[in-house]
């Protein structure tokens, strides 16, 4: 799991975690979970993801952290923008739109001001188990006290497939100390996940938590 492995996996187009839409429990559970707040969002190893075209929408500034600068570009280019870069900070940036990704190591990112908000989609079940409690710790420093956001997981029996995307077990994630878990929503997926029934996975779970630091 190292920086090389995600490179390798933008460089062959092996990004089978991308949706053609935004989540759907943006639109179910993000207005809930967030009120009358615009405060910026931050989307931690947020690749491409149309999410962030939702949340800008919103109102919201967005700022994504993504170690490959393919994903960035991608992303900018194929909603048709035109993104100003900056170069000058420890990691470079492009911006467009409310919208600004750093180019970088997620654990390197020391940004001058915490966020109030947070969207995980993909980030933690991005990371094999022994990685997350060094994430979760990272993340929580980013973030303000009281801040709040979604975080949406996978489960499933891991010894039946390799990650990523990993599964991370409501066991696991309730016990992360930095946090306040609540889970919204769960549903079996697996009939929409042809590829992971294809790897022989006998269930698949998605779940959705409103997430409290």
């Amino acid at each position: 799991m190292d920086k090389n492995f995600w490179h390798e996996r933008w460089q062959r187009n092996e990004i089978g975690f991308h949706r053609d839409s935004a989540h759907p429990a943006l639109e179910n559970h993000w207005p809930n979970v967030v009120g009358d707040l615009r405060r910026p969002v931050l989307v931690p190893l947020c690749g491409k993801t149309l999410d962030m075209h939702w949340l800008a929408r919103q109102g919201h500034a967005v700022v994504g952290i993504e170690i490959d600068r393919r994903a960035i570009e991608s992303f900018f280019g194929e909603a048709g923008m035109h993104p100003s870069i900056d170069e000058s900070g420890p990691m470079p940036s492009w911006s467009a739109g409310g919208i600004t990704l750093f180019a970088g190591d997620f654990f390197e990112f020391a940004p001058s001001s915490r966020f109030g908000l947070v969207y995980d989609r993909a980030a933690l079940i991005a990371l094999p188990r022994e990685m997350r409690p060094g994430y979760v710790d990272h993340l929580a420093r980013l973030l303000e006290p009281d801040a709040r956001g979604l975080l949406i997981t996978l489960e499933y029996p891991q010894e039946a497939m390799r990650g990523p995307p990993f599964s991370v077990m409501p066991e696991e994630a309730l016990a992360f100390p930095e946090f306040d878990f609540t889970c919204l929503q769960r549903d079996e997926v697996l009939d929409s996940h042809r590829r992971f029934a294809e790897k022989g996975l006998p269930w698949l779970r998605e779940a959705v938590y409103f997430v409290r630091r």
